[in-house]
């Protein structure tokens, strides 16, 4: 069985390895951002990321290429040029994060679907996934959205959390044409863990449960299926004995696979910059916290 590619903005002139993804199942919008250290309100982002996608349609033009709208944390998204509305959390990973920020973020949304539709204009093979939904009327607000700015295309979501995993069966009626189970959060958020903890078992019969209902669901109502993340050789294969396709990330390719990259490092490269950025943006934030409350003392 062959697989779906996932890029997170590896900058590709060739096809890669047909005889192992037959499409482009992802295209993860977050790092496009991230890469250019600016938000998607900034015109420059705007045309680095409709270049990129023109790019990677035109490449794969006889075949779909999902693009998954960016799915940014608040901390991601607060040290980013451009970045107007700013939101300080304790827990980003568990607030205004993916589809919850596009809907309270509307300037930053509207101009993310300005994009993509513009790019549909000459690149019908486009198709668009939402990220971090919470439940079937979330999506149907964000599809509302997409739809009033003219994309007529496919529409996708991802099944990040256990409501949403609950609320499949109206997600399925609400005129998608694809599921994208993560499962990296899907499995944090089930067992309450994080990543590479001993409680973090993509394979234990629970999820595998779950994802057998969720495949079974979607087949009735004839949508395609596939699930997502940063996945091992012994999840891969599991999940294609199951008829699962997988999406799997450009930078794994070299270690399920054994073969070469052209950009091994892009990833790492963005995630370390970023994680930079985060620190810097931190930082200040404290210094300025600190120097108004000392400010904030009569020494008289």
């Amino acid at each position: 069985m062959r697989n779906q590619l996932a890029l997170s903005g590896e900058k590709i002139i060739e096809i890669v390895y047909p005889q192992l993804f037959h499409h482009v199942g992802m295209i993860r919008g977050e790092y496009l951002l991230r890469e250019v250290n600016q938000n998607i309100l900034l015109p420059s982002c705007q045309q680095f990321v409709k270049d990129y996608l023109d790019t990677i349609c035109s490449l794969y033009s006889d075949e779909e290429v999902w693009y998954r709208f960016s799915e940014l944390t608040n901390t991601e998204a607060n040290c980013l040029v451009g970045t107007k509305e700013f939101f300080d959390e304790g827990h980003p990973l568990f607030g205004y994060r993916g589809t919850r920020r596009l809907l309270i973020c509307q300037d930053e949304f509207h101009a993310e679907v300005h994009v993509v539709t513009e790019v549909y204009q000459t690149n019908p093979n486009l198709s668009l996934i939402f990220p971090f939904v919470n439940d079937a009327d979330q999506l149907k607000q964000a599809i509302t959205v997409l739809r009033q700015y003219g994309f007529t295309g496919k529409v996708g979501t991802m099944i990040e959390l256990p409501s949403a995993y609950f609320d499949l069966d109206r997600i399925l009626e609400t005129g998608i044409s694809k599921i994208v189970v993560g499962m990296n959060d899907l499995t944090s958020f089930v067992f309450a863990t994080v990543r590479n903890s001993q409680w973090h078992d993509m394979e234990s019969p629970i999820m595998l449960d779950m994802l057998r209902q969720m495949q079974d669901k979607a087949r009735m109502k004839k949508i395609d299926f596939a699930v997502a993340g940063y996945l091992n050789t012994s999840f891969i294969q599991k999940m294609n004995q199951m008829g699962i396709e997988c999406i799997i990330h450009y930078s794994s390719i070299p270690e399920i696979f054994d073969l070469e990259i052209d950009y091994p490092d892009h990833l790492k490269h963005i995630k370390e910059e970023s994680k930079k950025l985060q620190r810097s943006t931190y930082d200040t934030a404290r210094n300025v916290e600190c120097l108004q409350e000392n400010q904030s003392f009569d020494w008289r």
